[in-house]
């Protein structure tokens, strides 16, 4: 069987298609288009006629994968426009928009039972089940297990990136940006510097927002103790993770779904500390995962400092409960990309079932506006094809995009209340509000 790929933004080639095809031994062809459906809102939607030609190629595929939540309204505009086939979407992130529910409820019209949705974590498979959605729990991509896995030679590694490691290592691997609350993370790091004079504090990232970069800096100004890695190669961020002691991140973003980098730290055998939230909690579910209450702070969930800075206290104090080779076996066993694309073996093998998300999970009590289930309601009422059109109708969008930030709130509300309901064996203290 032959797959088209639609990535998440406009490439001629997609790494993540390199993936399927190879771990499923198909053909995958990559839909070349040129403005992506991913979007912050519906002023930017492209022509429709331009769509379609992009879309063209899709006629000739029984399979269509799609990355983001722009792919509920690939689906949506394929089939209005006659694509039989069926569509398995990948959002990545949980919807925080308007645009992103019109998407949503556009695509419900035209929705196929053979179409399937996978996301990263539990709570947000029930946010999209609220939605309409039926979503199955899962990351195909999963990580790179050849290439995050314990180094023997991490040290020569921190050398040649200019770490002197005379003390313990706390990591962060991520984007440098507000939603990861980075701030939060080094007010805590710093703190515990007090009780680890030599603690080496590291930060290894491809995206930085360098207005926010150069506020929370501030934090360590004068201190020599707070390395930024820029663009580190995989390699170099696998040494980062096995070298570390801890690795930490503190955010609760309303994007997280999957926890990538602490999949990726525990691969490495590295202890990791998150949040109790979203994907956090079902990641950090085995040895060497320790939990970290949130509470309410300003409406939004927040990690709460003096628990994390405990957590960290008892990390670098104690002997770890498991060996990091028994922390990387048991990561390496649940996350690995070889294993993982099993999810997607469907495409391949008519004969193979495809996971059904309506069995897995139970939708979660999400707060919408009145002004969006109002707009919603007479979307519903619309013929498939003209609600599908009123996605192009921005000027009427826009009054109702400017309710976007208190969706957001209520989606990170909903994540962290959640994640609260899943069983967990990793390590925690006990959760608050």
């Amino acid at each position: 069987m032959s797959v088209a790929y639609i990535p998440y933004a406009p490439t001629a080639a997609s790494i993540e298609a390199g993936w399927l095809a190879e771990g499923l031994d198909c053909a995958v062809e990559v839909v070349r288009y040129r403005q992506s459906l991913n979007l912050p809102d519906h002023e930017h939607l492209p022509e429709p006629a331009g769509l379609w030609s992009d879309l063209e190629p899709l006629l000739a595929h029984p399979w269509v994968v799609a990355e983001g939540i722009g792919g509920f309204l690939w689906a949506a505009v394929a089939r209005a426009n006659g694509f039989g086939g069926a569509f398995t979407v990948l959002p990545y992130l949980n919807p925080t928009s308007w645009f992103d529910l019109t998407a949503i409820a556009a695509y419900r019209r035209y929705a196929d039972s053979r179409d399937r949705v996978f996301v990263g974590s539990t709570p947000s498979a029930r946010i999209y089940q609220a939605l309409g959605i039926e979503a199955s729990v899962g990351e195909p991509f999963g990580i790179d297990c050849d290439v995050f896995r314990p180094r023997p030679d991490a040290l020569t590694t921190l050398a040649r990136l200019g770490i002197a490691a005379p003390g313990p290592i706390l990591l962060f691997a991520g984007r440098v940006e507000p939603d990861k609350d980075l701030h939060r993370l080094l007010s805590v790091a710093l703190k515990a510097r007090l009780l680890f004079p030599q603690l080496q504090v590291v930060i290894a990232t491809h995206v930085i927002d360098r207005e926010y970069m150069s506020l929370v800096s501030r934090l360590f100004t004068g201190e020599a103790a707070l390395h930024l890695i820029v663009d580190p190669s995989r390699d170099q961020l696998a040494a980062l993770y096995s070298a570390a002691d801890v690795f930490v991140t503190t955010s609760t973003s309303h994007f997280e779904t999957f926890g990538r980098a602490p999949a990726e730290a525990l691969a490495c055998g590295t202890i990791a500390i998150a949040p109790w939230y979203d994907g956090f909690a079902e990641v950090l579910a085995q040895p060497g995962g320790r939990l970290v209450a949130v509470e309410l702070e300003e409406g939004v969930p927040r990690v709460g400092e003096a628990v994390l800075l405990r957590t960290i206290y008892e990390v670098l104090s104690f002997p770890a409960s498991a060996t990091a080779d028994e922390i990387s076996s048991v990561a390496r066993h649940r996350f690995c990309r070889s294993r993982s694309l099993r999810l997607l073996s469907y495409l391949a093998d008519a004969a193979t079932q495809a996971p059904n998300g309506h069995s897995q999970v139970g939708g979660l009590d999400v707060r919408i506006q009145k002004e969006w289930r109002t707009a919603a309601s007479r979307m519903d009422a619309m013929k498939p094809r003209e609600a599908l059109a009123h996605l192009w109708n921005w000027r009427e969008q826009r009054k109702l995009s400017t309710l976007n930030e208190s969706f957001r709130t209520a989606i990170r509300n909903a994540l962290a209340n959640a994640a609260l309901q899943l069983p967990s064996t990793a390590e925690a203290g006990q959760p608050c509000h």
